[in-house]
């Protein structure tokens, strides 16, 4: 996943027109009915796009039908807030709810039918291509074509449960688009974030793969785990995802992370944030408490909520981060 920057979109239309260019301009061209009238037409639609994902949360003041033909270039999960939709994905049919999202995939025409009185619905889109390029590196080898990703996936157990809990963590941080967008201008949160959205979707969803997905590999000799950590250690001021670290070791994903369940007893990015701590911590000590602050700190080294990193500070070094900071002058 390359480096990227936010792109934040907060629009509100009062016309069907403008409301269905704009909509197709964060998701994909598409034609809108309103089924009621009920009231005056608003939409709103609220959504960030960060390299190869978009989320986003749209509501209609009246109950609409929604259709694309082929998407072509991206796979799209869609989940009502509230209430139900009908939906089409393809030749399935599928009722999706907040514990029921319906995906859309490149190919077949794709239909919804309901959500208006203001009900939301939480859209992510993933781009085609990053997110078959994530299933080769998975699975180690070249993976063509469009994924036959299920039409529906259930939201309240496994890993559909996980998969959402995720997606949760990133409409959390809508709020902070109107608020400076700390977090969400930040590589090192944002990266592996969104990268999660599409590793988490391929272990959930069902498709052809997913067996060789879950079936953990043999592990690698201690010393691609070595070579590993050092590529950690020499970049762990970057945006690094799990990808990155089993690209530069020559290992699937899967293999990087039980090689380092095995020899290490922990995951490649438990070990990286482990790494990111101790910089931190470094950067704690001889800090100036009248010139830096502890926010400043961690968010620099990719901790997103100060309350967990204050845990694993306490929980490493024995203090908190307030304790820390400038003990050493």
């Amino acid at each position: 996943m390359e480096q990227s920057r936010l792109e934040p979109v907060a629009v509100r239309c009062t016309a069907t027109d403008d409301a269905q260019r704009l909509g197709a301009s964060v998701y994909f061209p598409h034609r809108l009915e309103v089924l009621g009238d009920s009231r005056p037409f608003d939409m709103r639609l609220k959504a960030v796009s960060y390299g190869p994902v978009t989320v986003g949360m749209l509501s209609y003041s009246d109950p609409v039908h929604i259709e694309t033909d082929d998407m072509e270039t991206a796979y799209e999960v869609n989940i009502p807030l509230a209430g139900s939709v009908e939906c089409w994905s393809g030749s399935d049919q599928v009722v999706a709810s907040p514990q029921r999202a319906v995906l859309f995939r490149p190919y077949g025409v794709t239909s919804m039918r309901g959500f208006g009185q203001e009900k939301p619905l939480l859209g992510v889109k993933v781009d085609r291509s990053a997110l078959e390029a994530q299933l080769s590196d998975l699975v180690g080898s070249k993976v063509s074509g469009p994924i036959s990703l299920s039409s529906a996936l259930d939201l309240t157990a496994g890993r559909g449960r996980e998969w959402w809990a995720v997606a949760r963590s990133v409409t959390d941080l809508f709020s902070a688009v109107d608020d400076g967008a700390a977090l969400l201008n930040n590589a090192l949160v944002m990266r592996p974030l969104m990268q999660s959205l599409l590793t988490g979707l391929l272990f959930a969803a069902e498709h052809p793969h997913l067996a060789h997905v879950l079936e953990p590999p043999s592990a690698a000799v201690p010393a691609v785990v070595r070579c590993a950590q050092d590529f950690i250690e020499d970049h762990a001021d970057e945006a690094l995802t799990v990808s990155d670290i089993a690209s530069q070791v020559g290992m699937s994903i899967r293999g990087l992370q039980v090689s380092f369940q095995r020899h290490l007893q922990t995951t490649p990015m438990e070990y990286l944030r482990d790494v990111r701590l101790r910089h931190a911590h470094a950067e704690l000590i001889t800090a100036d408490p009248d010139r830096t602050t502890i926010a400043e700190i961690a968010y620099r080294w990719g901790f997103g909520h100060l309350g967990r990193f204050a845990a694993h500070h306490r929980a490493t070094y024995g203090t908190t981060p307030s304790e820390a900071l400038g003990s050493a002058l």
